[in-house]
């Protein structure tokens, strides 16, 4: 009698146990399904290095949050989602941050990963400034973020950069290497990894003019013009400010990790699907000038950015300067 009593206890403490196991799980799977899921984008090159360990590693930043990263190849593609409110979150280049709020306040500033990496250069020795009239000048697209900063420092130093500089264009980086290695232009505005990729097969190509460092100097600056900026949907960051918090930080985690361990950033961003290959990668970080810092602590380089574009053409950033509520925090 006491065995089949012992066995009928068994029976059900067993049966208890894969009751218990089964809600587990389905609670387990109830909580996937609930899993708020965030939408990253980063376009390639600097800004997606700048992040290459989040993308690779993919850690949790909070619980309940399945963060689903995408790296852009095309930027165009990269501005119709934002102007459609796709992402949750974001790198843009920073005239796009201000054409999207002035179009629908759908996303706030939250900081930068990168400050100014652009660089004129050329393949004649002991060039300046002055070597600069006259010549032809290649650039990235006319009207774009390279376009707008080159002329704009130019111009501020005394070139008159309608008549004294004639500005060929391509449309994408890409583009651009090909024609300084073949010999087709001498003179050319260039951003990093491009310039370490350049000057890895023509040790003759040099910089004649640091484009952020020009800018600090005229505008009283503390870290230059900021090239790649972080945006987050309002609505993310109204009812998720412990999340954003936690995402920041893992973002400034990893842009400074990016400096300590080149050799696996270089891995990690080869495995991701970087266009630049990793001895480039390694290479150009010297003159990346990658840097998470807050809104709340570069408030007033964007003011100047904005200002300086407005000056430009309205039309880079919108049509008009954005107000303070684009910026998540002060």
């Amino acid at each position: 009698m006491k065995k089949k009593l012992s066995l009928f206890f068994v029976m059900i403490l067993s049966m208890l146990t894969l009751i218990g196991c089964g809600n587990n799980n389905v609670a387990q799977n109830e909580i996937k399904k609930q899993a708020a899921e965030i939408k990253f984008v980063a376009p390639d090159g600097l800004p997606a290095i700048a992040v290459a360990k989040l993308i690779k590693e993919k850690p949790e930043v909070k619980a309940g949050y399945n963060i689903n990263y995408t790296v852009e190849k095309n930027s165009e593609s990269l501005s119709t989602s934002v102007m459609k409110g796709e992402p949750d979150i974001a790198i843009v280049p920073s005239n796009l941050a201000a054409i999207a709020f002035n179009k629908n306040k759908e996303y706030k500033i939250a900081g930068t990963v990168g400050f100014g990496s652009f660089y004129i250069g050329s393949t004649n020795e002991k060039q300046t400034i002055d070597d600069l009239k006259g010549k032809e000048v290649y650039n990235i697209g006319k009207g774009l973020t390279p376009d707008i900063i080159a002329r704009t420092v130019l111009k501020d130093k005394g070139v008159d950069v309608d008549k004294d500089i004639n500005f060929s264009y391509v449309d994408g980086v890409n583009e651009l290497a090909p024609i300084i290695l073949s010999g087709k232009t001498q003179y050319a505005v260039i951003p990093e990894p491009a310039l370490s990729t350049v000057q890895s097969k023509n040790e003759k190509f040099k910089v004649i003019l640091d484009l952020n460092e020009e800018w600090k100097k005229i505008n009283n600056s503390e870290y230059g013009y900021p090239q790649a900026t972080i945006i987050v949907k309002k609505e993310l960051y109204e009812n998720n400010k412990e999340f954003v918090k936690e995402f920041l930080s893992k973002v400034k985690g990893g842009t400074k990790w990016a400096y300590s361990d080149r050799e696996t950033l270089g891995t990690y961003c080869e495995e991701i699907g970087i266009s630049a290959k990793k001895p480039i990668i390694m290479k150009s970080m010297d003159k990346s000038n990658i840097k998470y810092v807050d809104i709340k602590d570069s408030y007033k380089e964007y003011k100047t950015y904005f200002e300086k574009l407005n000056q430009f053409d309205p039309k880079t950033i919108g049509g008009t300067i954005p107000n303070d509520e684009i910026f998540m925090e002060k």
